[in-house]
């Protein structure tokens, strides 16, 4: 089927609703600036600034949604540093795309993966923890954070630590993509090559931008996109979150 260019009149239409939010902002607490000492007028700049560094990146976020579902960037996103600039306004911000199958998947991973993993990680005896990821697993909703592997006994809490920044609840498969993997879990995969011959779907992206116009206005967050054969709904914001 062939999938429907989203109109967005431009690459920045939503982007810019962001941005005009942001100006109304603005717009509202200059009204107050007369009756304020120099210190308060220093942090509202700096307030109304933070929310400028959000609203732009967070219409970057917006803008690269455009340009993977329209096509424009790669069909098939490898390697940690897939970068690019995009525009927002008159400013160009850099966001990162990656496939989200670059980690392992919490509740479709291949346990034999997770296993070789953890020694890479430095774990020499995590037997117990893997069968409580297996009893979580029979649960009818599963993981829902990545947060509660720590919430699981059987393994140290440094190594638990690391392991989170090695998995994921959006991947949905449990294949790995081996090109956008960590050194660490393409270890582990090299390990099970012989039986491990599984490719990820490319369809869910990891989304990443960050912003900032200056001290204590530093802005990032990013989305999990999942991009759909549908002309009515061509993608699907699976996760946002912002730090």
């Amino acid at each position: 089927m062939e999938r429907r260019l989203v109109q967005s009149g431009n690459d920045q239409g939503i982007a810019m609703m962001f941005s005009l939010v942001a100006l109304v902002i603005l717009s509202t607490l200059t009204l107050s600036f007369l009756n304020l000492s120099s210190t308060a007028v220093e942090t509202t700049e700096t307030i109304i600034k933070r929310a400028q560094s959000q609203a732009e990146a967070e219409g970057a976020i917006h803008v690269a949604i455009f340009h993977l579902v329209n096509n424009e960037f790669p069909t098939e996103l490898y390697g940690n540093n897939h970068k690019y600039q995009v525009e927002v306004g008159n400013r160009k911000i850099e966001v990162a795309v990656n496939n989200a199958c670059g980690r392992w998947d919490i509740n479709e991973g291949d346990l034999k993966i997770l296993d070789a993993l953890l020694t890479e990680l430095g774990s020499a005896e995590h037997a117990d923890f893997i069968e409580g990821i297996k009893k979580a697993r029979t649960m009818p909703s599963g993981f829902q954070s990545t947060n509660q592997i720590l919430s699981i006994p059987g393994l140290q809490a440094e190594i638990k630590q690391r392991l989170m920044n090695e998995i994921t609840l959006q991947c949905r498969s449990d294949a790995v993509d081996k090109a956008s993997a960590s050194f660490n879990l393409k270890r582990a995969i090299k390990k099970n090559q012989d039986s491990y011959n599984k490719f990820p779907p490319q369809r869910i992206y990891r989304i990443a931008a960050s912003n900032s116009k200056g001290p204590g206005t530093y802005f990032s967050i990013y989305a999990y996109i999942e991009v759909l054969e549908n002309p009515e709904s061509p993608f699907k914001i699976i996760d946002w979150r912002a730090n």
